[in-house]
């Protein structure tokens, strides 16, 4: 979720290579219904122009195949290593704008955990701190129990929590990601 920007080039790229593949397939039905040539229909699978073609230019034509899907390979590969190394994490975090006065951003990210992870209806929480050490930004997920109120949990986090970590940093404009979920777990109840 941290990867806004990588999640919406890679959904762009895929709807591209979607409405590429749905174009070709479009032509190939209409070819073979005979919109482009009455004799196209007819035609084996053994006709085909395009493989005659190639046939034709073997000798140049396969290593520059071979080069582009190699270029292409490669470029598919850092692109995944990209969105999977995701944002740098922050060590420390700058309170005042400077290197003077700094809290370690593991100190913040145990802290806000432990705060949330004590909120009735709780399950799970993590905390992310990255971006650059003046200006931070926090990603929280949280995973509720079957029975909690969600919009009650949401806006404890919103108002105690981040509020806790926008006071500690100085920065009340810190930029937070909060994914909540549901598991099927029921708080324990006390009777």
């Amino acid at each position: 979720m941290l990867r806004g920007h990588a999640d919406r080039i890679t959904r762009i790229v895929l709807i591209v290579i979607a409405a590429c593949f749905l174009a070709i397939g479009g032509a190939i039905i209409a070819a073979n219904t005979g919109v482009f040539a009455s004799g196209f229909p007819q035609r084996t699978l053994l006709e085909n122009p395009a493989v005659s073609w190639i046939g034709g230019h073997s000798t140049w034509f396969w290593p520059i195949a071979a080069a582009v899907a190699t270029v292409l390979g490669v470029l598919a590969l850092l692109w995944l290593l990209a969105v999977l190394r995701g944002p740098k994490k922050t060590r420390d975090l700058s309170i005042d704008g400077s290197a003077s006065t700094t809290l370690g951003s593991s100190a913040l990210r145990d802290a806000l955990t432990n705060e949330i992870q004590g909120y009735r209806g709780v399950d799970a929480a993590k905390v992310r701190v990255y971006g650059d050490p003046v200006q931070p930004k926090l990603g929280v997920w949280v995973n509720l129990t079957a029975d909690a109120r969600v919009a009650e949990v949401r806006d404890r986090i919103e108002q105690q929590a981040l509020a806790h970590a926008r006071e500690a940093l100085n920065a009340p404009a810190l930029p937070v990601i909060l994914d909540l979920g549901v598991s099927k777990k029921s708080s324990p109840r006390v009777e």
